[in-house]
């Protein structure tokens, strides 16, 4: 079962961060797994790759779509008594049951400032929802009419090229991000990361809104990422390669994108048109 939530918070002491607040956010969270199952959130941290992904602080009433500017990523302020959403994902049974059963008043301690839970969405509002592998399948395999795919990306995101970090979102990148996370979860349906770089390469741009981002880690590292969002024409593809392409597509927001993804980037939302 894959699933995406939403926390809505209340933030109990407020102020502000100096740095973008990801390890913080996956300390926070883990310690909520721990809570639920000691054993298993050892093992889960022992694991290279997470099946689970943070998003970044949503203020309510604001679009999910807005581009998100280097201060408001890296140095966020929060009052108390402010209400905020926060995007979380699962891809491990385990892990959405830890999450699911997440006591409302929980606070969630990330850094100076803590965040009370005051409800757990999973019903469809605020496009979250719980489904099987089979059903993602079956949804891209009829989505027939799609002639585009929008992706946004709502938190930095960044991909690692050999060993240096790149923040350009090109299609074969992306594709290959998702190729990867698909084989990484051991999910139905084998997908070939080279076909999928190839194929994604016949994607043509159609228009885009976003920026390129500095993301302060810590004290003395950064890392560039990129928000916003970008939309791709399918027309090109074969069927059997828009298969693929749209199967990854609508994966995409169950896994996120890039690298870091437990940690606060590569939010991602998708539209088909």
């Amino acid at each position: 079962m894959l699933g995406i939530l939403v926390l809505r918070l209340r933030t109990e002491r407020g102020g502000h961060y100096s740095m973008f607040p990801g390890k913080l956010l996956h300390g926070a969270l883990f310690r909520c797994i721990a809570a639920y199952d000691p054993a298993f959130a050892s093992e889960l941290h022992a694991r290279k790759t997470k099946p689970f992904t943070i998003g970044f602080f949503q203020r309510t009433g604001r679009s999910a779509t807005a581009v998100l500017r280097a201060q408001e990523l890296n140095e966020p302020h929060y009052a108390e008594g402010e209400k905020l959403l926060l995007r979380l994902t699962a891809l491990d049974e385990n892990v959405l049951a830890a999450l699911l059963r997440i006591p409302l008043g929980t606070v969630l301690a990330a850094g100076q400032l803590s965040f009370l839970v005051e409800e757990i969405l999973a019903d469809g509002r605020e496009n979250t929802g719980v489904i099987a592998e089979e059903e993602l399948i079956a949804a891209a395999l009829s989505a027939e009419d799609a002639q585009k795919i929008r992706v946004s990306f709502r938190s930095p995101t960044v991909f690692r090229v050999d060993k240096d970090d790149c923040a350009v979102p090109r299609p074969a990148l992306i594709f290959a991000s998702l190729a990867d996370k698909w084989t990484w979860q051991e999910l139905p349906f084998a997908v070939d990361k080279d076909i999928v770089r190839m194929v994604a390469a016949k994607l043509i741009p159609l228009d885009w809104r976003g920026a390129g981002v500095r993301i302060r880690q810590s004290e003395r590292k950064t890392i560039p990422g990129f928000t916003g969002t970008f939309a791709f024409s399918i027309e090109r593809l074969s069927a059997e390669e828009r298969e693929i392409i749209l199967l990854l597509a609508q994966f995409a927001p169950f896994c996120g994108v890039g690298r870091l993804t437990a940690q606060g980037f590569g939010e991602t939302t998708v539209a088909l048109g």
